[in-house]
């Protein structure tokens, strides 16, 4: 399935942003950041509330078998809300390219053991991870684009 993406080339910077845990959870220690990822990086990239993903994904992953964090549940939530899976963007030579060069401007991307949102071509995390290398990522459908004539 071929979808038009904008890319730029362009320095990513980096925003601290907890996609709304702390409105709901204790955020004051270090000890307090937990494994929250995919929970935070959905949230942030489709402007849903920290707690209704949180709440979602736990959901599915007990209708399906799995935990919210896994590939299988995370992807499901995406799908359903008109998000896809892209395979990875290479440099020249085959190279994969860091965050901190990353060309999609609004995405969630898929690094080594971690998911992070890119919004508006900004970083948003709670540690800085432009120095990831980034594998596949995750695009919203256009809304004039029929999932069902894809297939």
């Amino acid at each position: 399935m071929d979808i038009n993406i904008t890319y730029t080339a362009s320095h990513t910077d980096y925003k601290y942003n907890d996609g709304g845990r702390s409105k709901y959870f204790r955020m004051r220690y270090k000890k307090d950041i937990t494994g929250d990822c995919v929970i935070r990086a959905i949230s942030i990239a489709l402007d849903l509330d920290y707690k209704f993903v949180w709440e979602s994904l736990f959901e599915i992953g007990k209708n399906i078998g799995h935990l919210p964090c896994d590939k299988r549940t995370f992807e499901k939530f995406l799908i359903d809300n008109r998000w896809i899976k892209q395979k990875t963007l290479t440099i020249n030579n085959n190279r994969k390219y860091q965050l901190h060069d990353y060309p999609v401007k609004n995405c969630i991307v898929h690094t080594r053991r971690h998911l992070v949102a890119i919004k508006n071509g900004v970083v948003n995390d709670t540690w800085d991870s432009r120095n990831k290398y980034a594998y596949s990522y995750y695009t919203e459908v256009p809304r004039d684009f029929s999932l069902e004539e894809s297939k």
